[in-house]
């Protein structure tokens, strides 16, 4: 869920002030997860990739979205 969330931030304008220091390479990585989770099922995820990507690679962006978001 939280993987399909972040991506959503990106679906949209609404958040564009906050999301333009976000790599395109993580841009598209978020969108690709996205979609994979969404139309083929978390089933057809490797759970270890996913794992590190939950607990190493998207804390960094989260915490820098919300800095953004009250600075």
């Amino acid at each position: 869920m939280a993987v399909i969330r972040a991506a959503a931030l990106f679906e949209t304008g609404e958040f564009d002030d906050l999301l333009t220091e976000t790599p395109a390479d993580v841009r598209r990585a978020l969108r690709t997860l996205r979609n994979t989770a969404s139309h083929s099922g978390y089933r057809s995820m490797d759970d270890d990739l996913l794992w590190l990507t939950l607990t190493r690679d998207l804390p960094p962006h989260v915490a820098s979205w919300r800095r953004a978001a009250f600075d």
